[in-house]
């Protein structure tokens, strides 16, 4: 097990977890879990009974038994309703500013659990324990806890840092390829905004990471977590500029994601983001075309299936208008000038726009 320690600006101190087969986090971080008088257990409802007995593993019940709150699956966890619910279920149960939660599942759990805590008697404690390739490089750290709005993702959200996070690769071993798939393109992301040595993790680790490997998927999943990570702790709520590298791909994959009524993964969405900022880029002449060829082509290596989302560029300009980072622009995209090269571009014209979303969905 690898463990590190971030001091945010905050002064506070966030703690992680990485690497494979972990058992009895409690006996490994007796403060935190020695200081709750009570430990809920939230995942979702459609966890398989594997995902169970790992987070057991991973949690052993001490003294008091933990109470266990199962959520919708997917999406439809993350609604005001839901927080409510949660909020409800750990008063009813006597849960204090000294309780913990504890949210095992992928980034769709850790987001409604974490928005939950954070408003829970003005915030307790909580731990991330994402389940999902996806969740483990990134949606699951970072602290940004959100449910969605009108069909608009994480627009109701705050800023609550998990007390510890907790990647443990053995959740990845039932996944389908789909699903791995499907997280690598956060992957991919990480190839193009990190630094070169990350990038060379990624890229050596890509091919058997796809297929499941299990070293490469400890190996990436530590250097990414590592990276996202460190790069909260310089700027957690977002207000320096440095985290909205992280932001890269998701306007439009975002878009995207609400486009297809829920039949586009999210990681896909991220994928299909990434090659629509790729080629706004190139359009807007800041990426030169052979950059644009090597970068895409670890988009192409994902190998996307025919995205099912309705080719309607009208209402795609409606979603990244009203997308929270836009920051009161008609439109604001994180674009590339090359490797590690982040630059944010706002109002950018519908006709570039128009080409980059046709070839984004090709």
């Amino acid at each position: 097990m690898k463990t590190l320690s971030f001091k945010l600006t905050t002064s506070r101190t966030v703690k992680a977890a990485l690497g494979r087969g972990l058992a009895n986090i409690p006996a490994e971080f007796p403060a935190l879990f020695g200081a709750a008088d009570k430990i809920c257990l939230v995942t979702g409802s459609d966890a398989p009974p594997s995902l169970r007995a790992r987070a057991l593993a991973l949690f052993p019940e001490g003294k008091s038994p933990h109470a266990y709150f199962w959520l919708p699956p997917s999406e439809s966890a993350k609604t005001l309703e839901q927080a409510g619910r949660l909020c409800s279920f750990l008063f009813d149960r006597g849960f204090s500013r000294n309780s913990l939660v504890i949210a095992a599942g992928g980034g769709a759990v850790t987001d409604l659990a974490g928005f939950a805590a954070s408003i829970y008697m003005r915030g307790i404690a909580w731990v991330s324990v994402p389940t999902t390739f996806l969740a483990q490089i990134d949606a699951g750290l970072g602290g940004k806890t959100a449910v969605n709005l009108a069909g608009a993702k994480n627009i109701a959200g705050t800023f609550h840092q998990p007390a510890l996070a907790v990647c443990d690769t053995a959740f990845l071993d039932s996944l389908p390829h789909a699903e791995l798939r499907s997280g690598a393109g956060e992957l991919v992301k990480y190839a193009m905004i990190g630094p070169a040595a990350l990038a060379a993790v990624i890229k050596k680790n890509l091919s058997k990471t796809l297929a499941g490997d299990k070293s490469a998927l400890t190996g990436c999943v530590s250097a990414c977590a590592a990276y996202k990570l460190k790069l909260v702790a310089t700027d957690e709520r977002d207000e320096r500029g440095v985290r909205e590298a992280l932001n890269f791909g998701h306007t439009a994959g975002h878009a995207f994601e609400a486009m297809s009524g829920g039949k586009l993964p999210h990681g896909d969405a991220v994928a299909r983001g990434i090659r629509f900022a790729l080629i706004a880029s190139r359009e807007t002449g800041i990426l030169k075309r052979a950059d644009f060829l090597k970068l895409d082509a670890l988009v192409e290596a994902l190998r996307l299936k025919p995205a099912a989302v309705r080719r309607d560029f009208r209402h795609f300009l409606s979603l990244v208008s009203r997308d929270k980072k836009a920051r009161g622009a008609d439109n604001r995209f994180v674009l590339i000038a090359g490797p590690g090269r982040l630059c944010p571009a706002e109002n950018l014209d519908a006709p570039l726009l128009k080409k980059a979303f046709e070839g984004a969905l090709k």
